[in-house]
């Protein structure tokens, strides 16, 4: 499958919106189909990502639980978490970038999935499943908008 990457512009600073993106126990408040996420090392609040840190996500696809056991690739302080899928039934690498822009963060999702299709119909079920998840992209982006707009900037968010 395609990379696919949707952005969003949210009128709140970068550090506000990175520091609620990789912060794992929001990702069921912002993202409709996971259904628990968590590091495993128990640490959920106090330490921030960090290149190797490994994490459980439970998504709901196609009406069924589906695990997934991923490990930080990439990070980058107030910019940039990327992960990538150590164990699940299929390989994503999905990244969330911050940079400011006028009028507050543009926000980034970027995804792209190796064994999602199989089998000799996969030129044809591919595309399907790429605008699908590019429709999924579009909704989180807008949710995380929605409750970062409308959730009160706490103290010293505006440094």
């Amino acid at each position: 499958m395609q990379k696919i990457e949707e952005s969003v512009v949210i009128a709140r600073p970068c550090a506000q919106v990175f520091g609620y993106l990789e912060n794992r126990t929001h990702d069921q408040e912002w993202m409709v189909a996971v259904r628990e996420s968590h590091w495993l090392d128990g640490d959920q609040l106090g330490a921030p990502a960090r290149v190797g840190r490994r994490g459980r996500m439970v998504m709901e696809i196609r009406g069924k639980p589906v695990e997934f056991l991923d490990e930080v690739t990439d990070y980058q302080p107030g910019r940039k978490v990327a992960h990538r899928t150590v164990e699940g039934p299929f390989l994503l690498h999905t990244a969330c970038l911050c940079e400011p822009v006028e009028g507050g963060c543009r926000a980034t999702v970027v995804g792209e999935a190796e064994r999602l299709v199989r089998g000799p119909l996969r030129w044809l079920i591919e595309p399907l499943v790429a605008r699908g998840v590019r429709r999924s992209f579009r909704s989180d982006l807008a949710r995380l908008k929605q409750i970062l707009e409308q959730t009160r900037r706490p103290e010293g968010a505006d440094r």
